[in-house]
């Protein structure tokens, strides 16, 4: 009788673990996915109020030929609970009916010991007919890089397609600057 209920109390046992390892699993990755969404959106709104920001200066009247703009981003406002959170930002340029377009890929990744979720999204940061000439400098790929210029209104050079990322040690240290100019 002894063995069959050591048997029933292991099965018993085995089973609370089972059930409690996954719902631990689920509750951690669904935090980590809510954490990642969050931050998400939080840093394409940043990024298009930057953006905004420094066309907005560069289209006043007193300003003439050519200035840098520093973005600042949310990196250690974050609360991130024990959460490891790193983000990409990636912009590039596109043509669309003759329209110089901005644009910029986000990617976000929580994580949390071995479990990591990763969040991605496209924005549209700048749009024009007839757009300033944008260069992005310290970039990840080790140089500066022309985001725009008015000469590209209808066509955009396809080879290779000029881009430039920054990560989040980037943005935190004060290296992701474009350079606006009127032209």
């Amino acid at each position: 009788m002894d063995t069959l209920a050591f048997i029933i109390m292991t099965v018993a046992l085995m089973a609370l673990v089972i059930v409690f390892t996954w719902y631990m699993n689920y509750y951690i990755s669904m935090n980590l996915l809510n954490t990642a969404n969050y931050i998400t959106s939080l840093i394409t709104s940043a990024l298009k109020h930057e953006m905004e920001t420094a066309v907005s200066i560069a289209s006043f009247s007193d300003v003439a030929g050519d200035f840098n703009f520093t973005f600042l981003l949310p990196t250690s406002s974050f609360s991130t609970q024990g959460l490891a959170i790193n983000y990409n930002i990636t912009l590039y340029p596109k043509s669309e009916s003759c329209m110089m377009v901005l644009m910029a890929n986000i990617t976000v990744t929580a994580s949390l010991g071995p479990i990591t979720r990763v969040m991605r999204t496209t924005t549209l940061l700048y749009s024009s007919t007839q757009p300033y000439t944008i260069i992005a400098y310290n970039c990840r790929e080790g140089r500066q890089v022309t985001l725009a210029n008015s000469s590209w209104i209808c066509q955009v050079p396809s080879s290779p397609l000029p881009s430039c990322t920054w990560n989040s040690t980037d943005i935190q240290l004060g290296y992701a600057i474009i350079s606006i100019s009127k032209g």
